[in-house]
């Protein structure tokens, strides 16, 4: 097969055995790569919705995009999925780097795990051999330590992916780490990767990866080089993400103070920029195949927030959730929080969330000084802020109570405190404001996978997509809009796509960079529906787990309620009951059951799945 290797291998913890089996290519063509193959293949295996996510019913995966590693532009992810422990719906998690090239070089498109290991373990896969090896030396391991000794192990060639103390402790923020910065951090998979046992996946390999046209692939990449090379590719290439902070701050977009406040509530809103991160870069950092490198590796040398390693460029997301979030205007405290978030391996956005939660609990008395070892939790106090992610990190204390998420720590805490989490699920609100862009709002809401910005919103457009002039809630084209750059987020995604890049790229060139991949005619229209039928299935997931997204809450102050009285979001609401009917109208679900359509679930062939 051309582009992909046509196989997976599942993984037997429980009984120390595998299976290696072909996978069926008409699979690849409703559902591509990533996560689409993820949720195919676990609806195929029968895998029960409503089991115990961190139980041995649970399945793991960890699947390469359709198009990763085959010089096919901004194409370097690779998904983690399965049943999340911190919704109790379908989980998927999406990260870039080299683990998902090396995984077609080592033999595999999709890893699947089931069972639970009697001991600590790791798998170790060399060009389609595949071991399952103790891993006793390595619990208890950060994921910086991991990594480097699982590659003194096996060499600098291989890739690795591991979770930390986080994940050891079944935290539910703990995400997966690759090349010590690179996560899949939100849906709390890297508890279920510690449930089972499973410390690490080491891949080695040199298989080539297979194209149809390989010429044609150099022509594309030429052809489209020049539109990374300017506008937000040349600012993310320069500054990476971090460039997107300081007028995410003024703008509104950026959370103020846990969310309750404008940034006129910052002392000095100028004192974090992008070139004060560049001050600290030792190297630039790019994930494979990318024209961007919107990556870094920084280093504090001295001082209190001196970092003993060099450290990921600190991301928007990190800076959001532990800058204006918590009112901390520290740049190096943001560099070592970054580094202690990565040893852990925990989710920076729940994180942030979550002190931002601890400190208004604090403030407002429900939180004393007897939780948190006499230290007081202060807005804007780095080395408060840093005792607590230390304390998350580590599951001591009230990082204890609150590494377990916002539910466990609202029911021990109190009832009163859950007006100051600011989650949907269970699953942390990123550090993008749906006060500042309100289709948010609505993508936070009814996501299988919650909270999650980057799933498709008028807010952050796939390329080329032409825009429409109405966008009010009330215009009749505006739900629409909204599906349609969901569903192509849906199948960009499955071809292993960077976000940043196909904002960037015109979606429309996805075929051709398909058919050099694969010789196969692609349409849009066929793409479409293969986004949609990635979707259906998601949500079916989440609903035979029991979950309908209507019957949840969404944090009232994140929608204006009350207004903020200063900032650039003064005085909005947002209507996110209109929108959500419009959406669900427009999608043909049952307004009460969620339920699709008949007709759409006959035409996109999934019936069986809907029995």
């Amino acid at each position: 097969m051309y582009s992909v290797t046509g196989k997976m291998a599942t993984i037997d913890l429980g009984n120390n055995t595998y299976k290696v089996k072909e996978i069926p290519e008409n699979i690849y063509q409703n559902y591509l790569g990533g996560y689409g193959l993820g949720i195919a293949l676990l609806m195929e295996e029968g895998m029960n919705p409503m089991t115990n996510a961190l139980g041995p019913g649970n399945i793991l995966g960890l699947a390469t995009g359709y198009l990763t590693g085959t010089g096919a532009y901004i194409a370097s992810r690779f998904m983690v999925f399965g049943k999340s422990p911190s919704t109790g719906g379908w989980g998927d998690s999406n990260c870039g780097g080299y683990f998902g090239k090396k995984m077609k070089q080592a033999g595999f498109d999709v890893l699947l795990f089931k069972g639970i290991s009697s001991k600590p373990a790791y798998l170790l896969i060399d060009n389609g051999n595949i071991q399952l090896l103790k891993a006793d030396w390595l619990w208890g391991k950060d994921c910086y330590e991991t990594d480097d000794l699982l590659k003194k192990e096996h060499g600098d060639d291989c890739e690795v992916v591991c979770i930390g103390p986080a994940g050891e402790n079944l935290s539910l923020i703990a995400g997966i780490s690759s090349d010590k910065g690179r996560f899949a951090a939100r849906s709390a998979l890297g508890a279920v990767m510690g449930s089972k046992r499973l410390k690490a996946v080491v891949l080695k390999g040199n298989n080539p990866i297979k194209l149809k046209n390989a010429e044609k692939m150099k022509e594309l990449r030429k052809k489209y080089l020049h539109v990374f090379k300017g506008g937000l590719g040349e600012l993310l290439s320069t500054y990476g993400t971090c460039s997107l902070y300081k007028d995410a701050v003024y703008s509104g977009d950026a959370p103020i103070k846990n969310w309750s406040s404008s940034v006129h509530e910052m002392k000095n809103p100028d004192s974090i920029d992008a070139d004060c991160i560049l001050k600290y870069q030792i190297k630039r950092y790019a994930c494979s195949g990318c024209p961007i490198g919107c990556g870094g590796h920084l280093e504090i040398k001295s001082g209190p927030f001196r970092t003993e390693k060099p450290v990921h460029k600190v991301e928007y997301e990190t800076m959001g959730m532990f800058g204006s979030n918590l009112l901390n205007e520290n740049i190096e405290s943001l560099i070592k929080i970054t580094d202690l978030c990565n040893r852990y391996g925990i989710d920076t956005i729940s994180c942030g969330s979550l002190c931002g939660f601890a400190i208004e609990c604090f403030e407002n008395g429900l939180i004393s000084k007897e939780h948190t070892d006499g230290v007081r939790l202060n807005w804007g106090d780095p080395f408060s802020i840093i005792y607590l992610v230390e304390k998350i990190g580590k599951g001591e204390g009230i990082g204890k109570i609150l590494s377990q998420g916002f539910d466990n720590s609202i029911k021990v805490i109190g009832k009163d405190s859950k007006k100051y989490a600011m989650a949907v699920r269970n699953e942390a609100l990123p550090a993008h404001d749906p006060r500042w862009s309100a289709s948010l709002a609505l993508t936070y809401f009814s996501e299988p996978t919650p909270s999650r910005h980057t799933q498709g919103s008028i807010t952050f457009p796939v390329g080329g997509y032409e825009m429409p002039q109405f966008l009010s809630t009330e215009s009749s084209g505006w739900s629409q809009y909204f599906i349609d750059n969901t569903i192509l987020t849906q199948v960009l995604n499955a071809a292993g796509l960077c976000l940043f890049g196909f904002i960037i790229l015109d979606y429309k060139t996805l075929p051709k960079f398909l058919r050099a991949a694969d010789g196969k005619k692609w349409t849009i229209d066929e793409l479409k529906e293969i986004g949609l039928r990635i979707y259906l299935l998601r949500h079916l997931f989440n609903l035979q787990a029991g979950i309908n997204f209507k019957k949840f809450d969404f944090p009232t102050r994140a929608l204006g309620e009350p207004p903020l009285k200063s900032g650039s979001t003064k005085d909005v609401r947002i209507d996110l009951k209109t929108m959500t009917n419009e959406f669900l109208s427009g999608v043909k679900f049952d307004q009460k059951t969620l339920l699709p359509k008949k007709e759409v679930i006959k035409r996109l062939n999934i019936n069986k799945f809907f029995s």
